[in-house]
């Protein structure tokens, strides 16, 4: 992964996780679409959000994170996207 992209991601991520509690309330289960530690989108699924992020950034550095408070299973695919 490039350092650009992976910076990206770790500050989207803790931009995120200080927001998390907030988020919970309104948008359990959704996908927040995050750019240069903002959120820039809330989608009803990975799919969604994915596509949007295409179409607004076509660099391809963004960020989508479950708005959920377990532990996110990434197996096979992660929703940071490389």
């Amino acid at each position: 992964m490039n350092t650009e992209r992976q910076i990206e991601i770790d500050n989207n991520y803790d931009f995120f996780q200080r927001r998390l509690s907030t988020l919970l309330k309104e948008h359990r289960g959704e996908f927040a679409l995050l750019k240069l530690k903002r959120i820039v989108g809330i989608y009803p699924g990975p799919g969604e959000a994915y596509r949007a992020g295409l179409a607004l950034f076509p660099d391809e550095i963004f960020s989508i994170q479950e708005i959920e408070d377990r532990p996110a299973e990434m197996g096979l695919i992660s929703l940071a996207f490389d």
